[in-house]
């Protein structure tokens, strides 16, 4: 079962990573149609690559929740938002370990590093625990800056505006025509993901810190049955968040992202993914079932009442997409 739960992870992961990259493919056909002035061939706008404009999403959730209406401009923002807390509170940081193209891509930086040293760089503890706040912060921020402060009329301003409209072209942007600050940036995020494992998940990510927070409610909790244990503190090792997974019976940290390193790794089986006390517990297939279950519901169910595809006029992308890069946030 061990290695076929890696096998499940690994082909789910890299599943939404090619599904992701196609989507970001098509939209660039999409935009350089608009660019070109429609010298190359009309590609209908992909949705779903909303899913890279999470502070949209939490912005579409405070207008829908204050006026009842979903804003017709990139719904798909607001259901993917929705889908990965959806994730979260059943499962845990699911939406991390097992779809996230960002974490994807992270754990495959620092396991080289891993293989040639047998070990990655752990900060100390004191800079280790302030560090890790920073993500609460940022996400705090942006909590009480769109949901405690902004009224109607601003929502109205935003997803209103120009500047949302192309919201996802503006993304594109940043990274077809990136700066050099911000290019300097990636690079060291980068770099210093190679020795420290999922150094943006772990200290930056805000979007990690909110699923994180949604995960304390979920119904199963990492189990670590010592009557099985034989204590070799693989599951100590291997845990990509440095969680101490052998000293504890149960793991319910906010930093644990459901990967299940520590149960796949584990000799003896002594590891479940289970309801606590180590009630019902996961089988290998059951996990990435239940997770692939919950987040096509939420598409269907924005599908079916028709809050998934984007409405921008044509007028409009004609208008506002060849200018994108220039457009300021209101």
């Amino acid at each position: 079962m061990n290695s076929t739960l890696r096998k499940y992870r690994l082909a789910v992961q890299g599943g939404f990573f090619l599904f992701i990259a196609f989507l970001g493919f098509r939209f660039w056909q999409f935009v350089q149609h608009f660019e070109t002035r429609g010298k190359t061939p009309f590609v209908p706008h992909p949705d779903g690559v909303e899913g890279f404009l999470p502070i949209g999403g939490l912005t579409s959730l405070k207008y829908w929740l204050v006026t009842g209406d979903i804003h017709p401009a990139h719904p798909a923002a607001l259901f993917i938002f929705l889908g990965a807390v959806a994730v979260s509170v059943a499962l845990k940081k699911g939406f991390c370990g097992w779809i996230c193209p960002v974490g994807f891509l992270s754990e495959h930086m620092y396991k080289p590093w891993q293989k040639l040293f047998k070990k990655n760089v752990k900060p100390p503890r004191w800079i280790d625990y302030p560090l890790r706040s920073l993500k609460y912060l940022i996400f705090a921020f942006f909590f009480w800056a769109i949901i405690i402060t902004m009224d109607v009329p601003g929502l109205h301003n935003f997803l209103d505006g120009d500047y949302w409209k192309v919201a996802d072209v503006k993304m594109l942007k940043f990274f077809t025509n990136i700066s050099p600050f911000a290019l300097q940036i990636i690079v060291i995020l980068v770099l210093l993901s190679i020795p420290i494992r999922n150094f943006w998940c772990r200290y930056l990510c805000p979007y990690g810190a909110l699923l994180g927070i949604a995960a304390v409610v979920s119904p199963f909790e990492i189990t670590r049955h010592d009557d099985k244990c034989v204590h070799c503190k693989k599951c100590t090792r291997n845990c990509p968040a440095y969680l101490a997974v052998e000293e504890k019976g149960k793991v319910v940290s906010p930093e644990c992202t459901s990967c299940m390193t520590c149960l796949s790794g584990c000799p003896k089986s002594a590891i479940t993914y289970s309801t606590p006390g180590g009630g019902r517990s996961l089988t290998g297939w059951q996990f990435p079932a239940i997770l692939i279950g919950i987040f096509l519901s939420v598409y269907l169910v924005a599908l079916a009442t028709g809050h998934w595809h984007s409405y921008v006029p044509m007028e409009d992308l004609k208008r506002l997409v060849p200018i994108a890069g220039s457009l300021q946030h209101p």
